[in-house]
C-alpha cells in the first residue's frame, strides 16, 4: 500500500507539473501577442506583465533595468500583481553587496536564470525575507533580459507557494524573456529610424535657423495647388515678404544679432498670419506666406467674386504684416527697427501654374520696395523689365547652386623678389551651360540676398582644397589663398569645415591663407578678432583683403593675428600717375614692415607699377601683368610649363 501511495503522489506531481507547463505555454502565447502589439516600450512591458499575472497564479512580476550608476542599482520599469507594497520598498543592486546576492542581481551578472525555491530557507534572499513575509511571497525566479548592447535588465516573478517553478516552466519563461528583449530592441530600432527619418525630413524641408518650412517645401505645396485645383476649385494668394533695413543691422552688429532677428521675424509673421496659412523662409531675409481657400470657406462662399475676395484677404494680411514689422524688435538692451516690402500674386488669377506664384510675387515685391519701406503691391503683367532681370538672376543662381555651376578659378600670387608663384587665389566663377563665365561682381549681392552665399562658399572650399591637394603632388610648397565672406565668418561650424577639408585631402593648415576683407571686420571687431585668433591658433595663415578701403586702424594691426595685408586694386589703378595713391601705398608698406607683416599688391597691370612696388619693398604681387584668373587645368599648365622650373613675372596667361 505504501508503494501505491508514493506512486500516486508522483503521479499527482507529474499531472500538476503538466498542468503548469500547459498553462505556461498559454501564458507565453498570450504574452507574445502583447509583445507583437506593443506600440511603445512602456506599454509593451506593462501589457506583458498584466497578461502574465492575469493568466497565471503568480503573485507579482516586475521588469527592471540594470543601471550603470555608482550603486549599480536596478530600476523597476513596470510591474503587475497584488504586492504593490513589495515593489515600493524593493531595493535591488547588481554589484557585489548584500542587495545584489538575490536572484535578480545574480541573474543580471551571470546572464543565467536564478530560482529561489523557498524564501524561508534560501540564504541569498535574506535581505528581502521580512518584506516577502509581509506579502506572502515564498518563491521567485529571475530571468535576465538584454535590451541591447550593454543594456541589461531582469524579469522577476514571485509565487505565494514554495517550489513553484519547474524546469519546463523556467524554460518557457526564458523564451518569454527573449521575446520581451526582442520586442524592446525592435521598438527602439523603429523609434531610432523614425527619428532619423524625421531629422532627414527636417533637414530637407525646414529652415535650420527659424524652423519654418524652406523653399523646397514651398515648391511642393505650390505643386499641390495644381494637383488639387480641379477637384477642390482651390484659390490662393502668395505674399512675398522682404525685410527693409535688415542688411544694415546684420552688417553692423554681426550675424549673431542678425540670426536672432530673423528668428524673431519668423515668430512675428506666424503670429500675424492666420492659423491655416503656410509661413516659410525662402532664404536670407526673404519670407513667404501662402494663403489657400476652398469653395467651402466663408470668404469664398459668401462672395460673388472669389478672386476679388482672395485679393482683399491678401491685402488685409499684407497691411497687418507691414504694420507688425514696423514695431521694434528687442534684443537685450537694443531695439531694432525694420520694415517689410510685400509682393502679392494670385492663383489662378495671375497664373494657373503654382510654381510661377513665387516669381510673380517677387516681381511685385520689387515694385513695393521701389515705393519705399512698408508698402505692398499686387503683381501685374506690365511690371518693369529691371525687376524681371533681377528675378531671372535669382532663379538662375538657385539653379546654378543645384547644378554645382559655381567653380573655383585661380590667379597666381607672385613673390616679386624671386619671380616664383607662392600662392594661388581661388576666385568664384559662375559657368553657364553655354560655356560663358560670369564674375562675382554681377551676382554676389544677389547671392547674399538669397542666402546662398554660405553654400557657395562651402562649394568653393571643397573644390579648392581638392585641387590644391592634387597640385601639391607636383608642387609641394604651393599654397592656396581663399576668401571668407561675412556670412562664412559667422558660421559656427566654419573651423570644423576647414579642418574636415584638410583631413580629407591630407593638407596642413599652413597650406591655406584665409583672406578676410577689411570691411567685414568692421561688422563686429571684437568677435572678428576672437575668430581670427582661433583660426591662427590652428595654424592657418591670415590676410586682410582690400586693405586701405575700410576704417581699421594701422595700430590695431599690432594686436591682430595677421600675416599679410592685401593692398586694394584701386590704389594700383591710379599708379604711377596719382601721387597720393603712391604715398598711401608706401605708407602701408612702411607700417607693415615695422609690424613684420608682408604685403600683397593686387591689380598689378604694368611694369611701372611692378617697379615702384619692388623699389618700395613690396613682397608679393597679383594681377593681369602676371596672369588672369584661370580654370584649374590652364593654371596647372601655367605653373608647370614644359622645360621651365617656375613661371616668370610677365608671362602671358596660358
Amino acid at each position: 500500500m505504501a508503494r501505491l501511495f508514493i506512486s500516486k503522489v508522483h503521479l499527482d506531481d507529474k499531472e500538476r507539473n503538466g498542468v503548469r507547463t500547459d498553462r505556461a505555454y498559454r501564458v507565453l502565447a498570450a504574452c507574445n501577442e502583447a509583445v507583437l502589439r506593443g506600440e511603445d516600450e512602456t506599454r509593451l512591458l506593462q501589457s506583458v506583465l498584466d497578461t502574465l499575472i492575469r493568466l497565471s497564479d503568480y503573485a507579482l512580476a516586475w521588469i527592471g533595468r540594470a543601471k550603470n550608476d555608482s550603486d549599480r542599482s536596478v530600476d523597476v520599469l513596470a510591474w503587475s500583481g497584488d504586492a504593490e507594497g513589495y515593489i515600493q520598498e524593493l531595493l535591488v543592486r547588481w554589484q557585489q553587496d548584500r542587495f545584489s546576492k538575490g536572484p535578480a542581481g545574480r541573474a543580471i551578472r551571470s546572464g543565467m536564470p536564478l530560482v529561489c525555491e523557498d524564501v524561508e530557507t534560501d540564504a541569498s534572499f535574506r535581505p528581502w525575507r521580512s518584506l516577502a513575509r509581509q506579502h506572502g511571497i515564498r518563491s521567485a525566479v529571475a530571468i535576465p533580459l538584454a535590451f541591447g548592447e550593454n543594456d541589461l535588465g531582469i524579469l522577476a516573478i514571485y509565487s505565494t507557494r514554495p517550489h513553484t517553478f519547474t524546469d519546463d516552466e523556467v524554460g518557457l519563461l526564458e523564451r518569454l524573456a527573449a521575446n520581451i528583449s526582442f520586442g524592446v530592441e525592435t521598438l527602439r530600432m523603429r523609434d531610432h529610424l523614425q527619428k532619423q527619418r524625421a531629422l532627414a525630413w527636417n533637414s530637407a524641408y525646414r529652415d535650420t535657423l527659424t524652423g519654418l518650412p524652406n523653399r523646397q517645401w514651398v515648391m511642393e505645396e505650390l505643386a499641390h495647388l495644381d494637383a488639387e485645383f480641379n477637384r477642390h476649385r482651390r484659390v490662393a494668394a502668395v505674399l512675398f515678404v522682404d525685410l527693409d533695413g535688415f542688411k544694415r543691422i546684420n552688417d553692423t552688429l554681426g550675424h549673431e544679432v542678425g540670426d536672432q532677428l530673423l528668428h524673431d521675424v519668423a515668430n512675428r509673421l506666424t503670429q500675424v498670419a492666420r492659423t491655416e496659412d503656410f509661413v516659410a523662409r525662402l532664404g536670407g531675409d526673404e519670407f513667404l506666406i501662402l494663403m489657400r481657400f476652398d469653395e467651402s470657406d466663408d470668404i469664398i462662399s459668401q462672395s460673388g467674386d472669389p478672386h476679388l475676395a482672395v485679393a482683399e484677404a491678401a491685402a488685409q494680411l499684407a497691411e497687418r504684416l507691414t504694420c507688425a514689422m514696423h514695431q521694434p524688435f528687442h534684443h537685450g538692451a537694443l531695439q531694432h527697427h525694420l520694415g517689410a516690402s510685400v509682393g502679392i500674386s494670385l492663383y489662378p488669377a495671375d497664373t494657373t501654374r503654382g510654381s510661377d506664384l513665387i516669381n510673380y510675387a517677387d516681381i511685385a515685391m520689387y515694385e513695393a520696395k521701389s515705393a519705399g519701406s512698408g508698402h505692398f503691391r499686387f503683381y501685374y503683367t506690365e511690371l518693369s523689365v529691371r525687376n524681371r532681370h533681377k528675378l531671372t538672376l535669382k532663379n538662375n543662381l538657385h539653379r546654378a547652386m543645384d547644378a554645382r555651376a559655381f567653380q573655383a578659378w585661380y590667379q597666381p600670387i607672385i613673390d616679386i623678389r624671386t619671380g616664383e608663384v607662392v600662392y594661388v587665389e581661388a576666385l568664384m566663377r559662375l559657368v553657364h551651360p553655354d560655356g560663358t563665365v560670369t564674375t562675382p561682381g554681377h551676382f554676389l549681392q544677389t547671392l547674399e540676398e538669397t542666402g546662398l552665399i554660405s553654400r557657395s562658399g562651402q562649394m568653393m572650399l571643397e573644390q579648392a582644397c581638392g585641387t590644391l591637394a592634387s597640385w601639391r603632388t607636383l608642387l609641394p610648397d604651393l599654397r592656396l589663398s581663399l576668401n571668407l565672406s561675412v556670412n562664412q565668418l559667422w558660421q559656427a561650424d566654419l573651423i570644423d569645415q576647414l579642418e574636415q577639408m584638410l583631413t580629407q585631402h591630407d593638407l596642413p593648415a599652413g597650406a591655406l591663407m584665409l583672406e578676410v576683407t577689411e570691411g567685414s571686420m568692421m561688422t563686429d571687431i571684437v568677435k572678428t578678432e576672437q575668430f581670427l585668433e582661433a583660426l591662427h591658433g590652428r595654424g592657418f595663415e591670415i590676410a586682410i583683403d582690400d586693405f586701405g578701403t575700410g576704417y581699421s586702424s594701422l595700430s590695431r594691426l599690432r594686436s591682430l593675428p595677421v600675416n599679410k595685408l592685401k593692398v586694394d586694386k584701386s590704389f594700383m589703378d591710379r599708379m604711377p600717375h596719382d601721387r597720393k595713391s603712391m604715398e598711401m601705398v608706401r605708407a602701408i608698406l612702411q607700417t607693415a614692415n615695422s609690424l613684420d607683416l608682408e604685403v600683397v599688391a593686387e591689380g598689378i597691370e604694368t611694369e611701372d607699377q611692378l617697379r615702384i612696388l619692388a623699389d618700395a619693398g613690396c613682397h608679393f604681387g597679383q594681377g593681369f601683368l602676371f596672369a588672369r584668373p584661370m580654370p584649374p587645368e590652364e593654371l596647372l599648365a601655367y605653373l608647370c610649363p614644359p622645360g621651365e622650373a617656375s613661371p616668370l613675372p610677365g608671362r602671358p596667361p596660358a
